[in-house]
């Protein structure tokens, strides 16, 4: 007779980090995997909702300011798609204005840029708390 002991499988946050700024993306992509999360990184917003199908990201991470589609629209899309799913906006301008906006648009979380990665942290950990973490976001669209 074998002793069993209960297995703890720790779940890795996946998150989408949609940033044009190729230098920031892969920094961010760097501290987020050093933090043990699972980044994707996305160079352009139009390819951000075949990415949530894809990968089923726990968070999104959102840069406002994108060539080709903006960041507000994508979020507006991602809002209609998958409303439970948590997104965080970023920027380097706007200040309060932008943050405004972009809650009003249905960002979970703003950061304003350059910020320090324990700050994202704090964000991620805040957005995904009682989020269904590690469900299909395609089970929670909306369909639209």
């Amino acid at each position: 007779m074998g002793l069993h002991f209960p297995v703890k499988i720790a779940r890795v946050t996946t998150v989408l980090l949609v940033e044009d700024d190729a230098d920031w993306r892969v920094l961010l992509e760097r501290r987020l995997t050093e933090e043990g999360m699972r980044p994707i990184g996305l160079a352009r917003g139009e390819w951000t909702t075949l990415a949530v199908e894809t990968h089923h990201p726990d968070v999104v991470v959102l840069d406002l300011h994108l060539g080709g589609l903006d960041g507000l629209e994508v979020l507006e899309l991602v809002r209609r798609r998958w409303p439970a799913l948590p997104v965080i906006a970023m920027t380097a301008f706007g200040g309060r204005d932008a943050r405004e906006l972009a809650r009003r648009r249905g960002a979970t979380g703003f950061l304003e840029k350059p910020f320090p990665i324990a700050q994202l942290v704090s964000e991620l950990t805040r957005a995904t708390k009682g989020y269904n973490t590690g469900a299909d976001p395609g089970r929670q669209s909306t369909g639209a």
